[in-house]
């Protein structure tokens, strides 16, 4: 079952996809704001529609949970998060680092089971099924084998309420900062995740997610031969706004380095 939600995912990633790209640098995009830092766009809409409708006609038993407030609560075993535009501050200012994300959550189990992230720019698409490894456009990766973080690279994010230094991961960044090779901030969660996957990045952290955000890249993280957990070694859960993932070797140094 788990591998046919993922044939279903991938086969709507690559419609939403098209959608996407219609709308990359277009005239016709139109932008506006949630929040003086968080925007929006007429693509996001038109996407998470896009992806709404197919998931709610193939499987009315289950419930969706996306990003720009679609809801559809039914007594199903699965839970799918959909962020329908990952990134969309950089779509929006014409950068090609953005995603579609689709994580697919048992109840039975209490496991992300499928997981889908596809940048239609690049046209990379990650893939993964619990128990059955990760892909990139079909191909099996892996997180890479570097096993002391100061000669590793490591991503993370910021959150759109900057302005408390309390929360807006400044402190964090500032402990990594000296500790590490260096640290890049691409603006999208799930290509984040994935790019730990498959052994671009050796470790990515951030705060303030959302179960979108992460469902579906924590996952491909996993499958990869990666950790995942919370900041100080608990379990990962999609509902909890943080997370850790790494290539495993590194994951004690890095929680050490946020617990200080």
């Amino acid at each position: 079952m788990d591998e046919s939600l993922l044939d279903f995912a991938r086969e709507i990633s690559t419609e939403a996809g098209k959608i996407l790209s219609a709308g990359f640098r277009s005239k016709e995009t139109v932008i506006s704001y949630k929040s003086r830092t968080d925007l929006l766009t007429n693509v996001d809409k038109s996407s998470e529609e896009f992806l709404v409708g197919r998931i709610s006609a193939a499987f009315p038993d289950h419930t969706i949970i996306a990003e720009e407030g679609s809801r559809k609560d039914a007594p199903g075993d699965y839970i799918w998060y959909i962020d329908p535009l990952d990134g969309t501050n950089n779509f929006a200012h014409g950068i090609p680092v953005f995603s579609i994300s689709i994580g697919v959550y048992s109840r039975k189990t209490r496991n992300i089971v499928a997981g889908v992230v596809y940048n239609p720019y690049l046209n990379e698409m990650f893939t993964a099924v619990r128990g059955k490894g990760s892909c990139l456009n079909g191909e099996r990766i892996r997180v890479s084998t570097l096993g002391y973080i100061g000669i590793c690279l490591i991503a993370t994010g910021f959150p759109y309420l900057s302005e408390n230094m309390e929360t807006n991961n400044s402190r964090e960044f500032s402990r990594f900062l000296p500790r590490i090779q260096g640290i890049r901030r691409l603006g999208s969660a799930a290509i984040d995740l994935c790019y730990v996957a498959c052994g671009r990045f050796d470790g990515y952290w951030e705060g303030g997610l959302k179960p979108w955000d992460m469902a579906a890249g924590s996952l491909v993280v996993e499958e990869a031969g990666g950790a995942v957990t919370r900041y100080h070694g608990e379990p990962f859960d999609p509902l909890h706004p943080e997370i850790v993932a790494s290539n495993g070797l590194i994951h004690k140094q890095m929680i050490g380095i946020l617990s200080l």
